[in-house]
């Protein structure tokens, strides 16, 4: 993308506004993580940068979960414009027992649509020294409930709340079904 995602327009607003706006329905503290706080300046919410930068999402995680002043956390993805309040409520009822609550859909895991505890962050700080960035990875070290297709049904049309711009030509697909 040419764009940062979480700027593109949908409906005629941000993806960041729209995400921000189901987001604070749902919870109380709202932050960004982001190495560019400049460009959210004018969104009254805590930006959080990476420490390291180069790490990808799971640093993202790791400072988000330090800097949250909640032990469980919400992390989604900038660029998932169809987002869910019941979904997230319904993910939700999990986390006090597990220490990540993660969507198992056909295609994989979502663990940018997911909770994490912040009981997490020592098994996150050892994978990161290790240099071990994708956030799945850690998984197998701790509780994790994987939430299946088959429970999510219930709340949505899953392919439109789980899809995720990362081309041009998805975001074209979203603009045409979606038009301003």
């Amino acid at each position: 993308m040419k764009k940062d995602k979480a700027f593109l327009e949908l409906e005629g607003r941000p993806l960041v506004e729209q995400s921000l706006a189901v987001l604070q329905t749902v919870f109380t503290e709202v932050l960004i993580s982001s190495n560019k706080p400049e460009l959210y300046v004018g969104y009254e919410v805590q930006v959080i940068l990476d420490e390291i930068p180069g790490r990808g999402p799971l640093e993202g995680l790791y400072q988000g979960l330090k800097a949250a002043t909640y032990d469980e956390v919400f992390f989604v993805a900038c660029d998932m414009p169809f987002l869910s309040v019941e979904l997230i409520r319904f993910l939700a009822t999990w986390i006090s027992e597990y220490d990540v609550v993660v969507p198992q859909l056909q295609d994989g895991f979502h663990p940018l649509h997911a909770f994490y505890h912040r009981r997490c962050i020592p098994i996150i700080q050892n994978n990161l020294e290790a240099g071990h960035f994708k956030i799945i990875d850690f998984y197998p070290t701790c509780s994790v409930r994987y939430v299946k297709e088959k429970e999510l049904q219930a709340f949505s049309d899953l392919s439109k709340v789980f899809y995720n711009v990362n081309t041009p030509d998805e975001w074209s697909a979203i603009i045409k079904v979606n038009p301003n």
